[in-house]
């Protein structure tokens, strides 16, 4: 298939998106695949050649940013003839560097995200009205890019908020190549969080929904906060809608995510919280998880509220970063070793067995030898699921990255034994499994006939026989052995 055999409308377009980092990033794209499939597109298979890609990059590791490149260039080469589009963190916090990648028709901003198809629209109008002749791309480019906004809607593009938001800036049109060039507005002025429609996706037992964008932290190493923008929350009462909108689509686990999921409300005129929020979604008919929560915004109040809540998956993601009480200070993180400590038994007080996963950053300018050995010291007297582990890399524009910098092979060094430390917790935690029983989610069917997968409440992947007529179903299984990083088990009765 080739552009020169698609046809001028949207039917039957197809549209493929490769996706980097967060959980946040993966309901943005899942909130653009909407979009697209409102207006009569449909993801491609890997068999078909998509009418579009999207990129929808991470930019919190220098790894992030070249594995997003890498993407780019593979793309370019492997489909020479379809539109090229990217955004997310990398392309928000380096336009200009993201647009010269080969192949690279258009960029714009996580700002820009949700308005994916006056964005194209807008595209497709440049291309016919702006380009000299001649300049128009591959064949068929146009017709890629026909109109997508609704009869009804005028063409102004406008950015995420109430009412619309504010109107985006003309794209700068000193991109490379004949393309409309860049859309990414900056936070300034952030509007508020507005949600997406809420929809089933096909296939999937567990939906996310991000009710919190932005972050107001400021943590020395950390590039969030401007390629995100500051915190911003979607209503309480948006959210108890969206909660309705998917216990009506029928499934059975929400996950409540957002780039800093803790400071939910704060941003409110009276300011709220998360755990007022959690109060008011006690009563809806399906398993609630929460995403990663920062340690100082674990507060007493949310862990009563989570506590007396039966539907609660008592599964927590923590971001330490550092043992060490001096680096700690050093990447302005706002508690200590030891608060840190005292945090994690208080959970698993409240919460007996639950699955504790921890973010790790090691390397960082001036982490001393003592400090690491005090950091691994500290992973290893907790009671870990599991842990993400990254070396330091200095972001443009934070203060750290002026800091002069660990030699690399300390660095990678470092990870390597702290990597090894969590596989070791990991598979203690697994094999302390055996005999116990937790509600499973049957997310499938396993390769092998009569089997099937699904995920624990406290988070982990389990295998046990059963038809699949129990897909999306929640099954009480007991836990009979760990098969690699998966809990064999079996059901104990019929759903």
């Amino acid at each position: 298939m080739t552009t020169e055999n698609r046809k001028p409308t949207t039917e039957n377009r197809l549209f493929h998106i490769i996706t980097f980092g967060c959980k946040v990033n993966q309901c943005d794209t899942a909130g653009m695949a909407r979009e697209l499939a409102l207006r009569g597109w449909r993801a491609a298979t890997p068999e078909e050649i998509p009418d579009l890609i999207l990129v929808n990059t991470c930019t919190v590791t220098a790894r992030a940013d070249q594995q997003a490149r890498q993407s780019v260039r593979r793309l370019a080469r492997e489909y020479p003839e379809t539109p090229l589009w990217v955004t997310g963190c990398y392309a928000q916090r380096a336009p200009a560097e993201v647009a010269a990648l080969p192949g690279v028709l258009a960029v714009f901003g996580n700002r820009e995200k949700g308005r994916l198809a006056h964005l194209l629209s807008e595209s497709h109008r440049r291309l016919v009205l702006d380009a000299a002749p001649g300049t128009l791309g591959p064949p068929g480019l146009i017709d890629c890019l026909a109109p997508l906004a609704l009869p009804d809607s005028p063409s102004p593009l406008r950015g995420e908020g109430r009412g619309g938001g504010e109107t985006l800036p003309p794209p700068h049109l000193d991109a490379p190549g004949p393309g409309p060039g860049l859309w990414v507005g900056d936070f300034s002025a952030a509007p508020p969080f507005q949600p997406r429609e809420v929809h089933a996706v096909p296939g999937h037992t567990r939906a996310w929904l991000k009710i919190q964008e932005g972050c107001s932290h400021h943590c020395r190493y950390c590039i969030v906060p401007r390629v995100r923008g500051p915190r911003r929350s979607l209503d309480p009462a948006a959210v108890l809608t969206a909660f309705h909108q998917l216990a009506d689509l029928g499934y059975q686990e929400v996950v409540l995510t957002g780039v800093d999921l803790g400071q939910y409300g704060l941003d409110h005129t009276p300011p709220s919280s998360l755990a007022a929020l959690v109060r008011q979604l006690t009563k809806k008919p399906f398993r609630v998880r929460l995403s990663s929560l920062e340690p100082q915004m674990v507060t007493t109040e949310l862990l009563d509220v989570l506590a007396a809540w039966p539907d609660f998956c008592p599964h927590f993601h923590l971001p330490l970063q550092s043992g060490a009480a001096p680096v700690l200070a050093a990447m302005g993180r706002p508690y200590g070793p030891g608060e840190f400590r005292d945090l994690v038994q208080e959970i698993i007080r409240r919460f007996p067995g639950a699955g504790l996963g921890l973010d790790v950053l090691v390397g960082f300018p001036g982490e001393s030898a003592g400090d690491f050995e005090a950091t691994r010291s500290l992973v290893a007297a907790l009671p870990v699921t599991y842990l993400h582990v990254f070396p330091y890399s200095p972001r443009p524009g934070t203060p750290a990255a002026d800091l002069p910098p660990l030699p690399g092979n300390v660095v990678q060094e470092r990870a390597r034994i702290m990597r090894e430390l969590g596989q070791a917790k990991k598979t203690e935690f697994l094999e302390a499994q055996v005999g116990q029983v937790r509600e499973v989610l049957v997310e499938g069917v396993e390769a092998r006939p009569g089997w099937l997968k699904g995920l624990s409440d406290h988070y982990l992947r389990v295998t046990f026989p059963g038809p699949p007529a129990w897909h999306n179903r929640l099954i009480k299984v007991r836990f009979l052995a760990r098969l690699g990083e998966v809990v064999l088990g079996e059901a104990m009765a019929e759903p």
